[in-house]
């Protein structure tokens, strides 16, 4: 068991800081996407009403960007230490690494961004309804669910070749 912890760590550790920074990403996402529905007055499942779509997507645009940025400043660290296992500390490849970390961030972002705010509108324009399995699974639901694993996948495969890269093979862990 410890060997093949050992073969598949950096995976596994990446999973469970995205466990982590999911919770604190969606959890701003839908701190500020739901209430911010209901002190607007807005239908999320809004698909005729051109005026209400517009409003809609800004409030998508806004919870989403909320929760990005929390994502974000949260995944840092553990990404480095803990995942990659990257132990350099001085100022410049720290600064440079977070830039780094934070253009791969960005190029993902919009991919989710994407999947937040148009894939829900065009489920809705297709008819889709809410369906439950446990919880009720409407539009922004599904989106996010699709977005979550696309992006992580995305995510790890820029970390490790661009962000957290090893200098030589030879280097130690």
């Amino acid at each position: 068991m410890k060997k093949l912890f050992e073969k598949y760590r950096e995976i596994i550790v990446y999973i469970i800081v995205g466990l982590l920074t999911t919770v604190v990403s969606y959890g701003v996402r839908f701190a500020v996407l739901y209430p911010g529905a209901a002190i607007f007055d807005l239908d999320l499942s809004a698909a005729d009403d051109t005026a209400m779509v517009a409003k809609v997507s800004v409030l998508r645009t806004a919870a989403q960007t909320a929760g990005w940025v929390a994502g974000v400043c949260f995944a840092f660290i553990p990404n480095k230490k803990w995942v990659f296992r990257n132990n350099e500390n001085d100022k410049k490849t720290v600064w440079t690494q977070f830039g780094a970390f934070v253009a791969s961030r960005i190029g993902t972002y919009f991919v989710e961004l994407g999947l937040a705010v148009l894939f829900p509108l065009l489920l809705n324009i297709l008819g889709y309804r809410p369906f439950r399995f446990i919880i009720d699974i409407d539009a922004d639901l599904l989106s996010t669910v699709i977005s979550m694993v696309l992006v992580t996948v995305l995510n790890y495969v820029l970390s490790k070749l661009f962000v957290f890269r090893r200098k030589g093979k030879n280097e130690e862990e």
